[in-house]
């Protein structure tokens, strides 16, 4: 952890807080990737909470966004030391071995180091309540509920969504290209009822 402070602030990057949201136990898993800059965070449906899941949502990020944005976007990640982050060589490395990011780990038993993250699972579980599977749920679904909890307006943003600071500082393309569209705000539903099949 003291490296990655020390990566920051010698090189004034954003950072990017990766997390697991588990639903039933062996069944599918969310992860999730937090822009502490502007509060939005992204969230992909994996089969298992596995080392080669987290790296394949990594490599369909680089590919869907394209190596430059994909580096611009995602500097460094701080993760915590779950087994789903145990091969750092394949999530900072593509396949051919050129370097995308740099990835760092929260100290041992240490999750409020990555405090944005965590408090941000609360809004998915106000639409996912513990406990509940995941198993039935495709990614257009998880792509609808993270525009829902992007969409939403926060205090500490000016009243302003995640949705409207990631525009602003990086367009409306990415995105589009990611799934997540704006919902207006009379139109917002942080329940179960959203994922209601």
């Amino acid at each position: 952890y003291a490296d990655f402070l020390e990566f920051i602030q010698s090189s004034g990057s954003s950072v990017v807080e990766i997390d697991s949201v588990i639903g039933r136990i062996g069944g599918k898993v969310l992860l999730t990737l937090m822009f502490k800059s502007c509060d939005l965070m992204l969230a992909f449906i994996r089969d298992r909470n596995t080392s080669q899941s987290v790296i394949d949502v990594f490599n369909y990020l680089d590919r869907t966004l394209g190596r430059e944005t994909f580096s611009r976007l995602f500097p460094a990640c701080l993760a915590d030391n779950g087994s789903e982050f145990s091969n750092p060589k394949a999530l900072e490395n593509d396949a051919q071995g050129d370097r995308r990011t740099r990835l760092y780990y929260c100290d041992p038993f240490s999750s409020f180091q990555k405090p944005n993250v965590e408090l941000n699972h609360e809004f998915i579980r106000k639409v996912l309540p513990k406990g509940r599977s995941f198993d039935d749920l495709s990614q257009n679904d998880i792509s609808l509920m993270m525009s829902h909890i992007n969409s939403y307006s926060r205090e500490k943003l000016n009243d302003k969504s995640p949705f409207d600071a990631f525009s602003f500082l990086y367009g409306n393309d990415i995105l589009e290209k990611l799934g997540i569209n704006r919902i207006p705000a009379n139109d917002i539903l942080l329940k179960p009822s959203l994922l209601k099949k």
